[in-house]
């Protein structure tokens, strides 16, 4: 039996209990026969000593109330992202007949090494970029008179890397604020916490979107296992570009000297020369298309990093909906906040793909205007 003291008891003489209040006491009843009317004699859980108490300074108590928790298992379905290969065979453990899909190891389940990937497309947009930050003359705001880059808010990339064209490109192709760069990093962690398997990462040409898929590979602990394949047709529609041109994007070799883990062998779908500026949204759904189509025999989840256009040309056509008229198309992307994304499987049974929730939530967080001391702390 297990009992509680309702009050503290000091002992009187040395074969007796020190108890508080709270403290459970373990009573064996069998050994109660010799004991005087009115004690107990038991041992307490807190001290582990063993004593007299008086019985009316105590009550029964729940034996559950004092189970010791030594060792946790999870018992979990497998991730949503693996599924059994059907109608596999049963298999010999110890000599028995053993079916896995009735009975599996949390081992199996994450090693996943009796399992094939459910085919899934994870399409999210680029992270913050900094001149949706400090507006299209960020760049001025952060050159020195002998045109160095210097850090002029937190908030700017502490370096911008290496190219060898001029700088004032980056005025055309922007790259990640430093929330931008936490963003896309603390989605990656999000996404390793839910086991989400990606087998491979696909890119935007654009620097934002290339970062986002380093830092998100960064979080996912992938950066040393996967390459990303920079895809000119994930580029976002080019009549939205109020530049009128198409960015001289950083060439592969100056991905790599920047220390991104860009895929060198990969072979776009889409080349880079056959991107036009101020292109019909027609041309731009079509292009969307041809793009998709090569990635139609992929195993596994597909990471797109593109733009807030990609969440809607990659999606509607494989779950079987039409594209949007222009004006809709437009309205619902430029809602789309950095890091938005979505997620479809394939459902194999059926031959057909459905959208469902992503697997992670989308970081929200709030405005924060620059502060200047001055203003406010000096003014009489």
């Amino acid at each position: 039996q297990t009992l509680r003291a309702v009050f503290q008891y000091k002992p009187q003489n040395i074969d007796e209990l020190m108890i508080n209040v709270g403290d459970f006491i373990y009573v064996d009843p069998t050994q109660q026969s010799d004991v005087s009317e009115g004690w107990v004699i038991g041992t307490s859980h807190r001290t582990g000593c063993r004593g007299f108490i008086p019985e009316n300074y105590t009550e029964r108590a729940n034996e559950s109330d004092t189970w010791v928790k030594h060792r946790e298992y999870a018992f979990v379905p497998a991730p949503r992202f693996f599924t059994q290969a059907e109608n596999e065979p049963n298999v010999k453990l110890n000599g028995e007949a053993h079916n896995p899909v009735m009975s599996r190891s949390v081992t199996n389940i994450l090693s996943a090494q009796n399992t094939t990937l459910r085919r899934g497309l994870l399409v999210m947009r680029h992270g913050e970029r900094v001149d949706q930050v400090f507006g299209k003359s960020w760049l001025q705001q952060c050159l020195t008179t002998d045109g160095k880059y210097h850090r002029a808010d937190l908030n700017f990339p502490s370096i911008l890397p290496k190219r060898r064209d001029s700088m004032k490109q980056f005025d055309y192709d922007p790259p990640l604020s430093s929330c931008g760069i936490f963003q896309s990093r603390l989605t990656g962690e999000a996404l390793l916490d839910q086991e989400v398997a990606v087998s491979c990462v696909y890119s935007s040409p654009a620097l934002r979107c290339i970062q986002t898929a380093q830092y998100v590979l960064e979080g996912l602990k992938l950066d040393q296992k996967l390459r990303i394949r920079v895809e000119p047709g994930l580029f976002e529609w080019t009549k939205w570009d109020a530049s009128k041109l198409i960015p001289n994007f950083m060439t592969m070799t100056e991905l790599t000297e920047a220390s991104y883990k860009v895929d060198t062998s990969y072979r776009s779908i889409f080349p880079l020369s056959s991107l036009v500026p101020s292109e019909s949204y027609e041309e731009y759904c079509c292009s969307s298309l041809t793009t998709f189509s090569g990635y139609s025999r992929i195993s596994g989840v597909i990471l797109i990093v593109g733009h807030g256009s990609s969440l809607a040309s990659f999606t509607r056509p494989l779950i079987g909906l039409q594209a949007r008229e222009s004006g809709d198309f437009a309205q619902v992307v430029r809602k789309i906040p950095s890091l938005g994304m979505c997620f479809c499987e394939e459902l194999k049974e059926e031959n057909k793909w459905q959208m469902v929730n992503p697997p992670v939530k989308t970081l929200t967080h709030g405005a924060n205007a620059a502060f200047n001391w001055k203003n406010g702390m000096l003014d009489n």
